[in-house]
Parts: structure tokens; sequence; C-alpha cells
């Protein structure tokens, strides 16, 4: 994979891409492992929001008020990534807000996502469950100095350190090489139990 690349992260106002609007997302470019540039936006979404979204993030309809629609702030994001893999934990769910706000703001546009919980299920089977606070728990990872779970920018850099901790258990896997997107494509499409093998054929060549 390139050196380069991008993590996003959504909160939003249910979990639909359909009927469900985005409220903050957080992005950052890593390039050779380090954080190089960062993007944060809240949004107003058009409607209140639910208080059970409120209670999980801290995000408040006051803290919205006069931020910019998403519609209004795809564009701004879009040119921020640029043409960058993503990374997202639990992809299927950000890439379908990512792909949503994008059509509503008339840019759409084809973009796939390498997804850390797939990654980790297939890695790292030993953790209680891949939710990524227990990963970042039982992994013993770094966590931002400031910022709480369930907001975007702090999110986004546990889900750095994730892949970080991913891509080396992948490269002491198959002789200390660094995966390429390839690699991690194939892994997040294998069974658990189908991965070692896949590892080991990749260490022999």
């Amino acid at each position: 994979m390139s050196s380069e690349f991008a993590v996003i992260d959504f909160e939003t106002t249910g979990l639909s891409a359909e009927c469900c609007r985005v409220i903050e997302v957080a992005a950052v470019i890593v390039k050779d492992g380090e954080v190089a540039d960062s993007y944060v936006q809240m949004m107003h979404p058009g409607s209140r929001i639910p208080s059970f979204i409120t209670d999980l993030t801290g995000i408040t309809n006051a803290m919205v008020k006069d931020k910019p629609t998403p519609e209004a702030v795809m564009p701004g994001l879009r040119k921020f990534i640029g043409c960058r893999s993503c990374v997202a934990h639990n992809a299927s769910f950000d890439s379908s807000f990512y792909h949503a706000e994008m059509n509503r703001a008339g840019i759409a546009h084809e973009r796939s996502f390498l997804c850390t919980v797939k990654l980790s299920r297939r890695l790292i089977q030993d953790s209680p469950n891949h939710q990524l606070g227990t990963l970042v728990h039982h992994l013993n990872l770094p966590k931002p100095a400031e910022g709480s779970c369930h907001r975007a920018l702090y999110d986004v850099l546990l889900t750095v350190e994730l892949w970080k901790r991913i891509g080396s258990i992948i490269s002491e896997r198959i002789g200390g090489k660094a995966p390429d997107h390839e690699v991690y494509h194939t892994i997040m499409k294998k069974s658990k139990a189908s991965v070692p093998k896949y590892l080991d054929k990749l260490a022999e060549a």
C-alpha cells in the first residue's frame, strides 16, 4: 500500500445513510506512518440531533446551530482526501455516509475503503470483540491526549494507531515486508480460517 493514505470517521444522526445525516467529520492524511494533515468539521444536519446521539457523542444542537450543511462541507472533504486510499473502522458505515453525502452534494464518485474491523477480526482473533475501544485497550495502543470516544477526530486517531498495528502484524507474518494495498483487500475478503495460510504463502514468496 502507498505510504500515504487517509483515515476518516463520521458522526451522524443515526445508522441509515438514506435518511440520517452527518454532523461531524474528521479525516487525517497519514504519510510514512505519521499524521501529516487533518480536516475536522461539524455540520448542521437540517434537523434536530436525537437525544441518544447527543448522549453518545456529546454533540448538541447548540454546537451545530451555525455550522455549514453537509452539502457545503463535502467538496472540501473531497479535495482534502484527493485520490488517496481511505481507511475507516467499520468502513461499511462510514463509506455509506460518505457516498450518500457526496451524492447529495452533487459530486458522487466511486471510492473504496479498507476496513479495520474486517482486518482485525481476521488478524486479532483473541480480542473480546472488535469495537474500536476494545481493540485499543486489548492491544494497549496509545490514545490522543485530548478528546473522547465517538468524536470524529479522536476515533480517527485511534484508528490510525490500530491501522499501524495491523500493518505490523501482517509484516511480521510475511517476513518483514510492508504489505501493499492488495494484501489488505485480500485479507478482508478471506475467511478467518484461511488467512494464516495466505500469509504463509506471502512469507514463502
